[in-house]
């Protein structure tokens, strides 16, 4: 958002009290369900003909999407999926495993085969579970996203859209950061977590950190084809050699440990980056595209905490506890 706009309702200065926009009907929302659907929403900021239509005014919301155009659409996208879903899915999965069990049995079919149609199967049900579980669920749970809820065509309307965004942030339920390494650089970004720490508690601050997210889907592929690799080379090593079969599965074993261990290594050092980033936090780091921008929202940020390091002070709070000593995953 490169254009430096007054933020504020009245457009006369800083709206800084602790009450919550509600009952603005000047306010829009797209359905979390649309988002998760259309790749293209998140994908990257350029416009896109039917973003803005997705959405219907609304007078609160329920998530504030907040996020850089610069992190990967595709696992923003996957990040709403998975972290989106319900208890609903195991369910489905083993319910969809006995069925399949029960339907697939013979007692002319190898023990070998009838373990991996289960297994491949019951994997295959997790997945569709995992992304149509939270298409239904959400398909009322109204969101904020700029792109689909500022028109990016027109420059008044957008304009004016820009100029309500402290509202919107205050009339939003929680906030979903779909972190990246660059989060904090983003001035934009910071100055969202700004205005809702102002009117809001630490427990309605979100955050999924997407490269976390990917080690996690990363580790769980890993473990599928592992297993399913062991059930399709088991029968061609049994008519080998007896040993063969046996020293395939250690072998798959061992790298699939070695490989697990890796994630768990990289995880660990996922979150030392995510704590060494917060405690550096210093807005003065922050960019923005203009320098109108800039100066104004730094302005902002401080009018709202006294100075920029009781911000900064705020912010390792959040995540890393007074102390910073508390983590929070």
């Amino acid at each position: 958002m490169p254009t430096p706009l007054p933020l504020m309702t009245d457009h006369t200065g800083p709206s800084l009290g602790p009450q919550r926009v509600c009952g603005d009907a000047r306010l829009r929302g797209c359905p979390l369900s649309t988002i998760m659907l259309d790749r293209s929403f998140l994908r990257n900021s350029e416009s896109h003909e039917d973003a803005f239509l997705s959405s219907v005014p609304v007078t609160s919301v329920d998530f504030f999407l907040s996020h850089s155009w610069s992190a990967d659409g595709f696992w923003k996208q996957m990040a709403l999926l998975i972290c989106c879903s319900s208890t609903s899915t195991e369910m489905i999965t083993l319910l969809a495993s006995l069925m399949e069990a029960y339907f697939l049995y013979s007692p002319e079919r190898h023990d070998g085969e009838f373990e991996l149609l289960v297994f491949v199967f019951g994997f295959i049900s997790f997945l569709v579970a995992l992304f149509i579980i939270p298409l239904f669920k959400h398909r009322n749970t109204m969101v904020f996203l700029d792109k689909c809820c500022i028109p990016q065509k027109d420059p008044t309307a957008k304009s004016y859209g820009i100029s309500k965004l402290a509202d919107y942030l205050r009339a939003s339920d929680k906030l979903l950061i779909l972190w990246s390494p660059d989060y904090l650089n983003r001035l934009w970004c910071v100055y969202e977590l700004a205005v809702f720490l102002q009117t809001h508690d630490e427990d309605d601050v979100i955050l999924v950190n997407l490269n976390h997210l990917k080690l996690c889907v990363s580790l769980m592929l890993l473990q599928f084809f592992s297993i399913a690799t062991m059930y399709l080379t088991e029968p061609y090593s049994a008519r080998i050699d007896s040993t063969h079969n046996v020293y395939t599965a250690h072998f798959l074993g061992l790298a699939t440990s070695l490989l697990i261990d890796q994630g768990a290594f990289d995880c660990g050092e996922e979150w030392q980056k995510f704590c060494s980033r917060v405690k550096r936090f210093n807005i003065h780091k922050a960019k923005c595209s203009s320098l109108a921008d800039y100066s104004y929202l730094k302005q902002l940020v401080t009018d709202m905490y006294g100075s920029e390091a009781e911000f900064a002070a705020v912010v390792r709070g959040l995540w890393l506890g007074e102390d910073e000593e508390k983590h929070h995953p």
